[in-house]
């Protein structure tokens, strides 16, 4: 399920596919999203989709030459503890400039969800066994906690 700003469900207009959806590989359209070895393949034939799929430990440099090509980058963690997709969302926003739609998928938690916004996505691909309401309450919490005024300790530590 899909997961806006505001922790809210919201309606996806892509199509998620793996390398192993041949058929939907070979002639994808454009709301499509493929994993990154596919999207160069299908780039290479000049029928790539705004939609581009990529792991968190993928260069950004491999990235950034693509990125006038895409409206979308969804950046997989692969697990809970795995913090380069925030490294890489990071650097496509501040340092490639990147103005589209980043989206988190994978076992992600409401816990990471300020610094998810605060590391340029957008969006993310909920799991299952996640409550949506614990979405909104983690965006409703992180929203509170930036309008708080800071004390001198954690401006300094920031």
């Amino acid at each position: 399920m899909l997961i806006d700003r505001n922790g809210l469900p919201a309606a996806d207009v892509w199509t998620y596919l793996g390398a192993d959806d041949s058929a939907a590989v070979a002639q994808p359209r454009n709301k499509d999203v493929l994993p990154l070895d596919a999207w160069l393949a299908a780039n290479e034939k000049g029928v790539a989709p705004a939609g581009l799929r990529v792991q968190g430990h993928d260069d950004a440099a491999r990235i950034a030459p693509l990125l006038p090509q895409l409206d979308l980058i969804v950046i997989e963690f692969p697990k809970t503890r795995d913090g380069r997709g925030f490294t890489l969302a990071k650097l496509l926003r501040d340092k490639w400039q990147f103005r589209g739609a980043i989206r988190a998928a994978g076992p992600l938690l409401p816990d990471q969800l300020a610094m998810l916004w605060a590391c340029g996505f957008d969006s993310l691909l909920s799991p299952s066994d996640v409550p949506t309401a614990r979405w909104h309450e983690a965006a409703q919490a992180a929203v509170g906690r930036a309008s708080r005024p800071r004390t001198l300790l954690e401006r300094l530590s920031a």
